[in-house]
């Protein structure tokens, strides 16, 4: 049996086992060692369903050991490569209009995405493109709340869309305590449908051909156990 199926099925016996950090050590050694040719693997189907299923339960595994939107991010790509099935269909029950984990109610579901739209920021104009200290993570941590309940205070986010929202979310620039200024914090990607010679709406299609709505393809704002890990 090749190694990568010996992993696979060592990480689905440790998510059953309610393990998710011993699975997901499996998956991920499954996931990188899973060839990528265009061959039929043994008892399993195609190559582009054996990488589907695995990024299937990496995300089982991230939502049980609590991280809820890196779970989402392997969703996606699962969703990615099987066009069809019923991960599509779940992903439209976990997430909100951002494309994150769906909270407990919108307020918190906004809080969420302002909050990953800052730590990003943030993260991206270090050179590192890494938080370093708890420390760190406190003070930034801190700063965003500042000025989140500053925002909370002179605005009525119950009367915007969730397009306006993001549009204020993304105006507002906070002043980290960089040692050396960037740029232009505000510089954010835009997406742009050159066929039709238009921007890419939230609820249009993603322009990568995934079928899935930008907002929760490669328009998603990534959560914060995304931001201080990585993504997908």
């Amino acid at each position: 049996m090749q190694s990568w199926l010996i992993d696979y099925q060592r990480g689905l016996r440790w998510l059953r086992r309610h393990r998710p950090l011993r699975a997901l050590a499996y998956l991920e050694r499954a996931l990188l060692a899973v060839p990528t040719d265009r061959l039929r693997s043994p008892g399993s189907g195609s190559r582009r369903a054996d990488i589907a299923r695995l990024f299937y339960y990496l995300g089982l595994g991230f939502r049980k050991a609590g991280m809820r939107n890196r779970a989402i991010g392997s969703w996606v790509e699962s969703a990615r490569l099987e066009k069809r099935g019923t991960v599509r269909r779940k992903l439209f029950r976990v997430t909100n209009r951002y494309g994150m984990a769906r909270q407990e109610s919108r307020e918190i579901d906004d809080q969420q995405a302002f909050y990953g739209i800052q730590l990003s920021r943030y993260i991206r104009s270090k050179q590192s493109h890494r938080l370093g200290t708890r420390a760190e993570i406190d003070m930034i941590a801190e700063l965003i709340d500042e000025y989140w309940a500053r925002l909370r205070a002179s605005a009525d986010l119950s009367q915007l869309t969730c397009g306006q929202k993001l549009e204020l979310f993304r105006s507002i620039v906070i002043v980290f305590p960089f040692l050396t200024v960037p740029e232009d914090l505000k510089t954010e990607d835009v997406a742009v449908d050159f066929s039709h010679g238009r921007r890419v709406g939230d609820e249009d299609r993603c322009v990568c051909g995934s079928g899935l709505p930008y907002r929760l393809c490669h328009g998603r704002i990534p959560g914060a156990d995304e931001a201080l890990i990585g993504k997908f």
